[in-house]
């Protein structure tokens, strides 16, 4: 058929292991294939494309795969090999970013859920998306694809619409986590995701905030304070209370939540918060920044401020009292070059300096309990610059390779 080989048994591949981002990988049973998001390692400093190297224009896909940043897979990009069908688990773009080159006639999948923030971010521009869209999946519903079912499981993560998966094949029950996290505003979502991801022969675990055996200490070594969705509410809140200046504040827009409640905090304190552009549209927020409307009255306002937007504060004014709030923007933590960058405008504007964000990612001990609540066979951390910390007594791990093949039945069996 078509030149491919037909597995008799389930093949689990990882294209990439995301270690820490941009994970891919494709389960094969029979004719069919599907594969698991589609986006680009976030490594700043370190990916061959990344601290302001762009891909040349009108050869981006032939750049990106001539780095190893997109994978070599027959099938996609030109032409549809008939077999192969793509699951997104949520927006991030070390998720989606590679979206946009699939080929037309490839079966797309995305959660339902996703779709206001999918269209909101690609007329935003700042993520063009394949033509046409693909196909909305309802939560909980299964998805046939010739031998292998796939079946959504919202889970709580840091913008809407994030989704674990379960596949089940003729010889293999395999649990994705996704992106997820038990302390966010949502965690009774990850908890049944859990339940329904119980006993699967294989889980397949995000494990972006497991550390090695010695962590550094918060604050140091690239590691911010960590701290819950809701503490970050009562951060912001206590700190429109203390602060007589402006306000500005990193937020990413795709946390629609954030930005949601930071809004209701601002008008509590006789703020507005306002927005550049771009992330006004993803955000779904319809105050905009104006530069005059804030220099001449600073603390009635909070603003939101790309990295790229830095230079506005030079417009702004910032008065003495003011205070840059760091909340899961771009620069995302001291592991980007571009952190010290930012941290050296809070310096020259003799701003006040404060971290309020929430990673979108389990906390360690939480990976453990999702692991021990789903007890599976086999357990495989990815997503991780430490996926060998993962440690669950009575459940084996294994720490996959790369475009290394998995059949089912070696998965069911390597921890016996």
């Amino acid at each position: 058929m078509g030149g491919f080989s037909m597995p008799a048994t389930s093949i689990l591949t990882f294209l990439n292991l995301g270690n820490p981002t941009g994970l891919k990988f494709t389960v094969e049973h029979g004719g069919r294939r599907v594969l698991f998001d589609f986006g680009l390692e976030h490594a700043p400093g370190r990916a061959p494309f990344s601290l302001g190297l762009e891909p040349r224009v009108g050869r981006e896909l032939a750049d990106l795969v001539g780095v190893g940043s997109a994978p070599r897979l027959e099938g996609l990009y030109d032409h549809w090999d008939g077999r192969t069908a793509v699951f997104i688990s949520h927006m991030h773009l070390d998720h989606t970013a590679l979206v946009r080159f699939l080929h037309p006639d490839v079966p797309l999948h995305y959660p339902a859920a996703m779709e206001d923030l999918r269209a909101a971010v690609a007329a935003a521009g700042y993520l063009p998306w394949r033509r046409p869209e693909g196909t909305q999946l309802e939560d909980r519903r299964a998805v046939a694809w010739g031998d292998i079912e796939v079946t959504p499981v919202a889970v709580d993560h840091d913008l809407p619409g994030a989704t674990g998966y379960l596949v089940r094949t003729p010889d293999l029950f395999l649990a994705y986590s996704g992106d997820q996290r038990w302390h966010g505003l949502h965690p009774e979502l990850t908890a049944a995701f859990t339940e329904a991801a119980r006993g699967a022969d294989v889980l397949i675990q995000e494990g972006v905030l497991l550390e090695p055996e010695s962590p550094a200490p918060a604050g140091e070594g690239g590691r911010l304070p960590r701290l819950s969705e809701r503490e970050v509410g009562r951060g912001f809140d206590a700190l429109l209370e203390s602060t007589p200046g402006l306000v500005i504040a990193n937020l990413y827009p795709m946390n629609r939540e954030r930005v949601s409640s930071l809004r209701a905090t601002a008008a509590a304190h006789g703020r507005r918060l306002v927005l550049e552009p771009q992330a006004a549209l993803m955000a779904g927020h319809a105050d905009l920044l104006r530069v005059d409307e804030v220099r001449a009255a600073p603390s009635r306002f909070v603003v939101q401020l790309s990295y790229e937007g830095l230079p506005t504060l030079l417009d702004l004014e910032p008065p003495a009292g003011s205070v840059y709030a760091h909340s899961n923007g771009p620069p995302l933590g001291p592991y980007d070059p571009a952190y010290e960058v930012m941290k050296a405008w809070v310096r020259q504007l003799d701003l006040g300096f404060v971290h309020l964000g929430s990673s979108g990612h389990s906390w360690p001990a939480d990976v453990g309990r999702t692991v021990a609540a789903v007890a599976p066979r086999l357990a495989i951390p990815v997503h991780s610059r430490a996926p060998e910390a993962l440690r669950v007594p009575g459940v084996p791990t294994l720490v996959p390779t790369r475009m290394r093949p998995y059949s089912a039945e070696e998965l069911k069996t390597s921890g016996a």
